[in-house]
């Protein structure tokens, strides 16, 4: 959340004739278009340089092999903080923790099926992201660039990570029409099986909704856009990680008013407030859970074992001072696609 941006320069947003995508009424009309961007995923080749990475198109009457597609995956999503000082320093610090601590049975090499949803990746520091050995070895990143994807003239922007062992279908960057502050909702489509012969299609998004108290009403024409893509024809599921900017009363039943559920309010251990700002460092603001996993819950569709990540995390100076790495905790949670009676039924049938 960006509480000292006050004045804020209003980007050009690409144009479309794409129809607006709808929402789960009643909800805010938006005064201005959403616009799609088609965005193409980079990954480091063999050849030792970044390329365009394959795609693993849904097709629903394909058969799959049992064991062939990965029916889970860790979804992580943390807000690195674009304004503070060593932007670059701190992404790689942020990358490191990832690859160790996060995933510390891996011991820093390739990570389970997974997708890292990052927000305010700063335009300066995209190139350290790129740089990053763990992120060459083992992701894909979308999108591939800051001009592929991002409203135009954006400082900072969201960043997925998809593991090379999960199957990304397709991609996009929905640009809010109803936003000042370049913010937008970053699709991913990957593959699930639990269901074979057939393949499953799990949606993700990472956004970062409006800040500040002004920003409240933009929150909610948000939030309406993202609930539409994520209940897509075609799609088997849906969750959304992110910045929610929730520090306003209507923030509080956002994900309700969008037939969205909670992860964190669905926690079988309800002993901790799930806060994720406020305390690195001590801000001028009540601390609060800004950073929400919501999900589209079905009876297939497991999210669990949601944890806060990178509590106190700091990397050293010169000088023996420390800098915090970034002013949010992270959000950790497990999403595994189980079998229903469909599925039983048409894996009897293969």
């Amino acid at each position: 959340m960006r509480h000292l941006l006050t004045k804020l320069k209003i980007g050009q947003l690409f144009r479309s004739s794409q129809p607006r995508l709808s929402t789960i009424p009643p909800r805010p009309i938006p005064k201005m278009t959403d616009t799609i961007v088609p965005v193409r995923a980079l990954w480091f080749s063999a050849l030792g340089q970044w390329e365009y990475a394959p795609q693993a198109p849904y097709d629903s009457k394909a058969s799959y092999p049992p064991d062939g597609i990965p029916a889970s995956l860790t979804l992580v999503t943390w807000n690195v903080d674009f304004m503070n000082p060593y932007a670059n320093e701190r992404l790689t610090a942020a990358l490191d923790y990832l690859q160790f601590h996060v995933f510390p049975e891996y011991r820093g090499s390739q990570p389970p099926p997974c997708l890292i949803l990052l927000q305010e990746i700063k335009t300066d520091a995209f190139e350290t992201l790129l740089a990053h050995p763990w992120v060459r070895a083992y992701f894909m990143v979308v999108p591939g660039s800051t001009a592929d994807g991002w409203p135009r003239g954006a400082p900072y922007g969201t960043v997925t990570l998809v593991a090379r062992s999960a199957l990304l279908a397709d991609s996009r960057c929905v640009h809010f029409g109803e936003s000042r502050m370049w913010r937008n909702g970053l699709v991913t489509d990957v593959l699930l099986g639990g269901a074979e012969p057939r393949a499953r299609v799990l949606r993700a998004v990472n956004t970062h909704l409006e800040s500040l108290p002004e920003g409240t009403n933009k929150r909610v024409v948000q939030m309406g856009v993202i609930a539409g893509l994520l209940r897509e024809a075609g799609t088997f599921g849906g969750i959304v990680g992110g910045d929610m900017n929730a520090i306003a009363p209507s923030d509080e039943t956002l994900a309700e008013d969008n037939g969205l559920s909670d992860a964190w309010e669905h926690r079988r251990d309800g002993a901790e407030d799930g806060t994720t700002w406020g305390y690195q460092p001590i801000e001028r603001f009540p601390p609060g859970r800004l950073d929400k996993i919501l999900y589209t819950e079905k009876d297939d569709l497991e999210i669990k074992d949601v944890r806060r990540i990178a509590i106190g995390l700091q990397m050293p100076l010169a000088g023996g001072a420390g800098a915090w790495v970034s002013d949010h905790y992270g959000l950790v949670c497990h999403v595994e696609a189980r079998k229903n009676v469909a599925s039983q039924e048409a894996e009897r049938d293969y």
